[in-house]
Protein backbone atom coordinates (compact mmCIF):
# COMPACT_ATOMS: atom_id res chain seq x y z
CA UNK A 1 0.00 0.00 0.00
CA UNK A 2 1.52 3.35 -1.08
CA UNK A 3 1.44 6.39 1.91
CA UNK A 4 1.78 10.10 1.18
CA UNK A 5 3.58 12.22 3.76
CA UNK A 6 0.68 14.47 5.16
CA UNK A 7 2.86 17.73 5.73
CA UNK A 8 3.91 18.56 2.48
CA UNK A 9 2.44 15.27 0.21
CA UNK A 10 5.43 13.38 -0.98
CA UNK A 11 5.54 9.67 -0.73
CA UNK A 12 6.16 7.98 2.24
CA UNK A 13 9.51 5.45 1.60
CA UNK A 14 10.52 2.41 4.22
CA UNK A 15 13.67 3.08 6.57
CA UNK A 16 14.66 0.05 9.04
CA UNK A 17 16.69 1.48 12.25
CA UNK A 18 17.57 -1.16 14.94
CA UNK A 19 15.01 -3.51 13.77
CA UNK A 20 11.81 -1.46 13.79
CA UNK A 21 10.68 -0.25 10.33
CA UNK A 22 9.22 3.65 9.62
CA UNK A 23 7.73 5.14 7.05
CA UNK A 24 9.86 8.76 6.31
CA UNK A 25 9.54 11.52 4.00
CA UNK A 26 12.97 13.89 3.12
CA UNK A 27 10.68 16.71 4.66
CA UNK A 28 11.60 15.19 8.13
CA UNK A 29 8.39 13.67 8.91
CA UNK A 30 9.06 10.08 10.68
CA UNK A 31 5.98 7.45 11.44
CA UNK A 32 6.56 4.03 13.05
CA UNK A 33 4.76 1.38 10.83
CA UNK A 34 2.69 -1.68 12.76
CA UNK A 35 2.50 -4.93 11.44
CA UNK A 36 -0.82 -6.32 11.40
CA UNK A 37 -1.19 -9.89 9.96
CA UNK A 38 -4.87 -9.96 11.01
CA UNK A 39 -5.58 -6.49 9.04
CA UNK A 40 -3.83 -7.35 5.91
CA UNK A 41 -5.70 -10.92 5.84
CA UNK A 42 -8.58 -8.93 5.93
CA UNK A 43 -7.66 -6.51 3.27
CA UNK A 44 -6.65 -9.69 0.98
CA UNK A 45 -9.84 -11.17 1.49
CA UNK A 46 -11.65 -7.96 0.54
CA UNK A 47 -9.54 -8.20 -2.86
CA UNK A 48 -10.54 -11.32 -3.54
CA UNK A 49 -14.06 -10.65 -3.27
CA UNK A 50 -13.79 -7.99 -5.15
CA UNK A 51 -12.29 -9.85 -8.16
CA UNK A 52 -14.96 -12.70 -8.31
CA UNK A 53 -17.50 -9.76 -8.39
CA UNK A 54 -15.87 -8.22 -11.39
CA UNK A 55 -15.12 -11.66 -13.68
CA UNK A 56 -17.77 -13.59 -15.21
CA UNK A 57 -16.73 -17.74 -15.91
CA UNK A 58 -17.98 -19.22 -18.80
CA UNK A 59 -18.02 -22.72 -20.46
CA UNK A 60 -17.03 -23.94 -23.71
CA UNK A 61 -20.52 -24.44 -24.71
CA UNK A 62 -21.32 -20.80 -23.79
CA UNK A 63 -21.31 -19.01 -26.79
CA UNK A 64 -21.58 -15.64 -25.29
CA UNK A 65 -19.06 -13.00 -27.21
CA UNK A 66 -17.76 -9.81 -27.65
CA UNK A 67 -15.53 -9.83 -30.64
CA UNK A 68 -17.29 -9.36 -33.81
CA UNK A 69 -17.58 -12.09 -36.45
CA UNK A 70 -16.50 -11.98 -39.63
CA UNK A 71 -16.49 -14.62 -43.17
CA UNK A 72 -13.63 -16.66 -42.29
CA UNK A 73 -13.58 -20.63 -43.57
CA UNK A 74 -12.28 -22.80 -40.79
CA UNK A 75 -9.70 -25.79 -41.66
CA UNK A 76 -10.98 -28.07 -39.06
CA UNK A 77 -14.91 -28.31 -39.77
CA UNK A 78 -15.01 -25.98 -42.83
CA UNK A 79 -17.46 -23.58 -40.85
CA UNK A 80 -17.69 -19.92 -42.87
CA UNK A 81 -18.02 -17.47 -39.93
CA UNK A 82 -15.39 -16.74 -37.19
CA UNK A 83 -15.36 -14.56 -34.23
CA UNK A 84 -11.81 -11.91 -35.07
CA UNK A 85 -9.36 -10.09 -32.59
CA UNK A 86 -6.52 -8.51 -32.58
CA UNK A 87 -3.15 -8.61 -29.92
CA UNK A 88 -0.10 -6.56 -29.85
CA UNK A 89 2.29 -9.76 -29.40
CA UNK A 90 5.46 -8.56 -30.38
CA UNK A 91 7.09 -4.68 -30.18
CA UNK A 92 5.25 -2.22 -31.24
CA UNK A 93 6.63 -1.46 -34.65
CA UNK A 94 5.44 -4.93 -35.22
CA UNK A 95 2.07 -5.64 -36.88
CA UNK A 96 -0.33 -7.24 -34.21
CA UNK A 97 -1.23 -11.12 -34.79
CA UNK A 98 -4.86 -11.22 -36.22
CA UNK A 99 -6.68 -14.07 -34.32
CA UNK A 100 -9.91 -16.10 -35.30
CA UNK A 101 -12.24 -18.69 -33.46
CA UNK A 102 -14.83 -20.59 -35.16
CA UNK A 103 -18.75 -20.02 -34.16
CA UNK A 104 -18.86 -24.28 -35.02
CA UNK A 105 -16.49 -25.91 -33.42
CA UNK A 106 -14.66 -23.06 -31.41
CA UNK A 107 -11.25 -24.01 -33.20
CA UNK A 108 -8.90 -20.68 -32.74
CA UNK A 109 -6.36 -20.07 -35.09
CA UNK A 110 -4.05 -16.76 -35.75
CA UNK A 111 -2.71 -15.06 -39.47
Amino acid sequence: MVEFCPECSNLLRKKKVNEKSFLACKCGYEREMKRDNNNIEISLEKKKKALEKNFIVLSEEDKISANPKTKKECSKCGNLEAETWQVQIRSSDEPSTHFFKCTNCRYTWRE
